[in-house]
């Protein structure tokens, strides 16, 4: 009689030899594995179109709009300081599940300080190229530093779009043109125009490195930009526009573009500044405050509702209640100082009746 014991061990032993030619295969795949490929893997609930690849994402959107409750943590103009870890541990602290970046990054030739400040949260993380990712204080033109963020965070042009639960984010780049001309322009327009009739996104968020609007300060706000496209995000129902390279922190109440004067939108809500029910146009918000430098404001425009000065960054968290009548979809922004966690600003969107 043949002993069982003994034919079910070398059985064993066959599949693991048949076995290890395979891990060793599998091994040798993720050691070559360039570090731009993980990026954005980051989530499995998101995706990330940068060009005409839509159709080949939609089951990725699908399982993406399942997510209805998480948060955004977003910033801009970090430097390689002190400062800048602590807007890192502040971060931290609220455990986002993704985190935007507004521009404005190492201000060094190269970018490897700011990749090791940022280490601890860079695999959530997508950005937007502001001006001082080729410009370099100090030293001018550096395409290479360009070439090191690019080729880190897997992108193939600047300006993009990225897909988180029931949130659309619209990255733009002022490094290229954008004007009506442009590609850009276009990428925008079709763009928006999908997420604006898709049933699963509720919210469309904005990323520009360059202010729409700010307040009189180091920097002037950018007419063209805001002739160019506020018209365009109120017709596709954009709700929040998040900006940074002005290094501080200014939220306006949801305004709509003016005609006769750019510079001077007009506000849309009377109320105390904090909550929107069902708002009419978009809420600006610069978020200068990564890390690098702190500028003064020099005024405050009428239809600004807060100002800091000082580091931190803005939260946003997104939640989703459902009710018999349609349910109700929230955005809570919060602003955390990196000075013991303080509030600073909060404001809440707010749409009910809505599927």
């Amino acid at each position: 009689m043949r002993d069982l014991t003994t034919t079910k061990k070398k059985k064993r032993r066959r599949t693991l030899v048949l076995l290890i030619p395979t891990l060793l295969v599998l091994l040798l795949i993720i050691s070559i594995m360039p570090p731009t490929t993980t990026t954005f893997l980051l989530a499995a609930n998101a995706t990330t179109t940068t060009t005409t690849e839509e159709e080949e994402e939609e089951d990725d959107v699908a399982a993406a709009a399942a997510v209805s409750d998480f948060n955004v943590a977003a910033v801009g103009d970090w430097g390689c300081t002190p400062n800048t870890s602590n807007t890192v541990d502040n971060i931290v602290s609220k455990d986002p599940e993704l985190v935007l970046g507004l521009g404005d990054y190492s201000y060094q030739n190269s970018a490897d300080c700011w990749f090791d400040i940022v280490d601890p949260i860079i695999g959530k993380m997508i950005i937007e190229i502001g001006d001082h990712e080729h410009d370099v204080p100090g030293e001018g033109e550096n395409p290479e530093l360009l070439d090191e963020y690019m080729n880190r965070f897997g992108l193939e042009q600047q300006y993009y779009t990225y897909r988180y639960g029931n949130a659309f984010v619209l990255v733009m780049s002022q490094e290229v043109p954008f004007d009506e001309d442009s590609e850009q322009f276009d990428f925008v327009v079709n763009s928006l125009s999908k997420a604006s009739s898709d049933p699963d996104v509720d919210w469309i968020i904005v990323a520009s490195h360059t202010p729409f609007y700010n307040s009189p300060g180091v920097r002037t706000d950018k007419d063209t930009l805001r002739d160019t496209y506020h018209e365009l995000f109120e017709e596709h129902d954009v709700d929040l526009v998040l900006s940074g390279d002005v290094h501080n922190y200014e939220r306006t109440h949801p305004i709509v573009f003016n005609d006769d004067e750019s510079d001077s939108p007009i506000p849309t809500t009377s109320t105390n500044g904090e909550t929107y029910v069902n708002p009419e146009g978009q809420i600006f918000v610069i978020v200068g405050t990564g890390g690098q430098s702190i500028h003064s404001f020099d005024g405050k425009n009428p239809y600004i509702v807060t100002q800091f000065e000082g580091y931190g960054f803005l939260d946003i968290r997104i939640t989703t209640t459902t009710t018999n009548d349609g349910g109700e979809k929230r955005l809570v922004g919060t602003f955390y100082d990196n000075d013991g966690g303080e509030i600073q600003d909060q404001f809440t969107v707010i749409k009910q009746g809505v599927g």
